[in-house]
């Protein structure tokens, strides 16, 4: 009888407090929300999760790592590319000695094509043209498609190439799907241009964070004194506003498909061999791991300081198919005397083990932090996962 194989995914699960707080807010600076379980709860939307994993400092250390041992780069996400570009030809045109100027009009017209594709003109008198979307490079990708764009000919003659077909030759090389960059291969790429840049799939998938109980946003009525009217004994403050913000315990659940991971970077680093391939997929996952449960998004962290680490974590891998806990919190967590971690975490351990019960032959390994059953330290479960993932690593590699 058929059965679904074991799967190679990685999934974490994570309760995390945070108290008095402005970590995400809407249009109306506000804490975003949500419904769900028929109340309202507080959001973190995945879109500030992965930013503030891309810029928090457990990745900066990542890349420095890997731009020191692999040659790894940054990816930069941006609306002005083709100031970007047109900085680097003005750099290679001083290095030769000559002035940039001399050549504005020339740079202008061989960008042209690169602005019909990816641009549009901003309204008013602002007549610098910025990109319709943000795009994703890698540094990799900018600085070679300067390379082909900027020549010198036998003669010395400098030679500004046309843009267009200089994206089209990129697209074709096997080193246009983000170059060196473990961000890009990590959270992917999506460009409505995709014949002149590769989209890169995404092997990270992470949810909305929510809070597992009913929540309410509240208000902070504050005044700013100002110094001189306090020396002047003047009883008026110089300034007077309110915040909104948020209190509660955040579920939130990532899962990271490490075949595809593999096969990104092995699309991407096409200077190292297997084994340094293997290491440095192996400290993407690792790092990732540690960025999702230590770092925290960034929103109005000055005035809260919410570096919060996590009450508790679940981490498994080879499930033959992904799922979130959602549902173990529908139903909202009532407070106790013990507060909504301490529930929290009994009705993530209920649906722990309904889930092996229910689903006991899809289960793979598992680790846990702060759990009844499951309590390892941080550094152990993140490290045995990795471990346990390293096959299929290898595997991806092999299969290609």
């Amino acid at each position: 009888m058929f059965r679904p194989k074991p799967g190679a995914r990685i999934e974490l699960h994570v309760l995390k407090s945070h108290a008095a707080s402005r970590l995400n807010r809407d249009g109306m600076d506000r804490p975003k929300t949500m419904h769900f379980g028929g109340c309202r709860r507080l959001r973190i939307s995945s879109q500030s999760e992965k930013y503030s994993i891309r810029h928090s400092e457990i990745f900066s250390q990542l890349l420095d790592h890997a731009n020191e041992k692999y040659g790894a780069v940054r990816m930069i996400r941006t609306r002005q590319a083709i100031n970007r570009i047109q900085e680097k030809l003005e750099e290679k045109i001083r290095s030769t000695g000559e002035d940039p100027a001399q050549y504005q009009d020339i740079i202008k017209e061989r960008l042209q094509s690169f602005k019909k594709i990816f641009s549009k003109k901003q309204s008013g008198k602002d007549n610098r043209k910025d990109t319709t979307q943000l795009v994703a490079f890698s540094m990799a990708e900018i600085d070679r498609i300067v390379e082909m764009i900027f020549t010198i000919d036998n003669k010395e003659k400098i030679i500004i190439a046309d843009a267009e077909q200089v994206i089209k030759d990129v697209r074709s090389e096997r080193t246009s799907v983000g170059p060196l960059s473990v961000e890009l291969q990590l959270f992917g790429r999506f460009t409505t241009a995709f014949h002149y840049l590769k989209n890169i799939d995404p092997p990270l998938s992470l949810n909305h964070g929510f809070t597992i109980h009913e929540s309410r946003i509240e208000w902070d009525y504050w005044t700013a004194v100002d110094d001189l009217n306090r020396l002047a004994c003047k009883q008026d403050s110089g300034h007077l506003d309110s915040r909104a913000f948020g209190a509660g315990v955040f579920y939130h659940y990532y899962c990271l498909d490490v075949p595809l991971l593999s096969r990104n970077i092995h699309g991407a680093f096409t200077n190292l061999d297997d084994s340094q391939l293997v290491e440095l997929t192996q400290d993407v996952i690792a790092a990732f791991l540690y960025a999702a449960c230590c770092r925290n998004p960034v929103g109005a962290q000055t005035g809260h300081a919410n570096y919060n680490l996590p009450g508790c974590a679940y981490l498994t891998y080879g499930n033959a198919f992904p799922y979130s806990a959602d549902d173990a919190f529908e139903q909202p967590i009532q407070a106790t005397g013990k507060g909504y971690l301490h529930e929290g975490r009994n009705a993530l351990q209920a649906w722990i083990e309904t889930r092996r019960k229910r689903y006991g032959i899809f289960s793979g390994f598992e680790q846990g932090m702060g759990l009844d059953t499951l309590d390892s330290d941080l550094q152990t479960m993140i490290e045995s996962t990795v471990q346990e993932a390293t096959p299929a690593i290898h595997r991806a590699l092999v299969e290609g």
